[in-house]
């Protein structure tokens, strides 16, 4: 039987979850590529509102579309802006019911996942990579409970930002459209935002690092529903493209975003043309999630690269020990590395040390520091006769907190339970 459920869980699956809308895809094991999971039978239709209903008569929960219509129509009552309020922590009443935010969040992801059924009837997710415009460690933690209520563990889950799905999406696309640095301009409801991939070859493994420049003060959504004169729109933008891009090696460029909809920024795009490729769509996001499942998976080439986006932390963490009177090292935390995936716990035996030495490598420039972590307040004992617990929490990518905790040594010598704390502070 177990056999049977592992060969069935062949799904790998990316899900955009906004705040507006959410998208689906799923990898394509005949054309290679993720395919949009559409809301209906029109294939135009893969933005699913991201919003929850309840019947007013039936009780029963709807989602997107069908949530809004009953709406509307006053046989439902409608739930929105579900990540704006998880994030708020506010709470969810439903006919004065208070319902869980995970729980809010475990119907709203039933209902989405139950599309792909309608694509593959026999089939289970093996990966799923959830990403979302910025991470925020309370929805993030509300993801992996509602995913645990659908008996998506962590072992089959990941969870990224919107940067980190992008630079997924534009790596996994031919060679000769990342040989120079990628551009992306978003324009969604926050205005519109330039990030700009680059590639730093000179490392191996090559590092890729994402710079990003908030142009949503001159170009803001508000603006682009306001302003009438779409020529003065196209002006605003091309000279905001133009500036970001003088001088820049950027030969390839995406856009994306429900501000770009219509065809008020084609005559720039034509524009941009000149010496680049540019592309226009919607599911950039969704399609890089689906393409980190890939790799999650095994499957695919992947290159040899180290992601240090924003999220990433960017140096590595070891501690020294020595072993045939010898110094050598033991790495606890690699370079690129999710923040809040940077935990770690190790068992030490200390030999006749008044310290444990952590050292610290910055991936990109090759600094070095060690930090000393003082064991003089702990009980004193026979050499090898003391075992200590060492766990490292990150707060974010620059922050590390150190804590050692006594854990004695058996019947010999009961644990003290005394701890020892330090911040270690990582340089950029």
């Amino acid at each position: 039987m177990v056999i049977r459920m592992t060969e069935e869980r062949k799904l790998l699956v990316g899900f955009d979850l906004c705040n507006d809308f959410t998208q689906i895809s799923c990898y394509s094991k005949k054309s290679f590529e993720p395919e949009s999971i559409c809301y209906t039978d029109d294939e135009t239709k893969y933005m699913i509102p991201t919003v929850l209903g309840v019947r007013k008569d039936t009780k029963e929960w709807l989602f997107g579309e069908d949530a809004i219509g009953k709406g509307k129509a006053g046989q439902a009552i409608v739930i929105d802006q579900l990540i704006t309020r998880i994030i708020r922590k506010e709470d969810f009443y439903v006919m004065d019911v208070k319902i869980p935010p995970e729980a809010i969040l475990e119907k709203f992801f039933r209902k989405c996942l139950s599309l792909l059924k309608r694509y593959y009837p026999n089939e289970m997710v093996a990966k799923l990579v959830v990403t979302i415009p910025q991470l925020d460690i309370t929805l993030i933690n509300m993801i992996y409970k509602a995913m645990e209520a659908l008996s998506l563990e962590k072992d089959r889950v990941s969870i990224q930002s919107h940067t980190q799905s992008a630079v997924q999406f534009a790596m996994s696309q031919s060679r000769d459209l990342w040989m120079n640095d990628v551009g992306i301009f978003d324009f969604e409801e926050e205005g519109l935002h330039f990030y700009q991939i680059k590639i730093n070859r000179k490392h191996v493994p090559m590092a890729i690092t994402v710079e990003e420049k908030d142009l949503s003060e001159t170009l803001s959504f508000d603006l682009l529903e306001d302003l009438d004169d779409k020529e003065s729109l196209s002006y605003i933008f091309e000279n905001l493209a133009k500036s970001v891009l003088y001088k820049q090696l950027v030969t390839t460029l995406y856009m994306t975003g429900k501000g770009f909809e219509g065809n008020w920024a084609d005559e720039v795009f034509k524009h941009l043309c000149v010496g680049r490729r540019v592309f226009k769509g919607q599911n950039l996001y969704t399609k890089g999630a689906c393409y980190y499942a890939r790799t999650l998976a095994g499957e695919g080439k992947t290159e040899n690269f180290v992601y240090l986006t924003e999220e990433m932390v960017r140096s590595s963490l070891s501690i020294v020990l020595y072993r045939d009177a010898k110094e050598s090292e033991y790495t606890l935390v690699e370079a690129g590395t999710l923040w809040y995936e940077a935990n770690c716990e190790v068992s030490l035996i200390p030999d006749e040390k008044d310290e444990i030495v952590i050292r610290t490598k910055n991936f990109l420039n090759y600094e070095i520091h060690e930090h000393e972590i003082s064991l003089a307040g702990l009980e004193k004992r026979p050499p090898k006769m003391t075992r200590l617990d060492l766990r490292l929490e990150f707060s974010d990518p620059y922050t590390c907190s150190v804590v050692v905790k006594d854990r004695g040594f058996g019947d010999y010598y009961p644990s003290t339970n005394q701890i020892l704390e330090q911040t270690i502070t990582l340089a950029y």
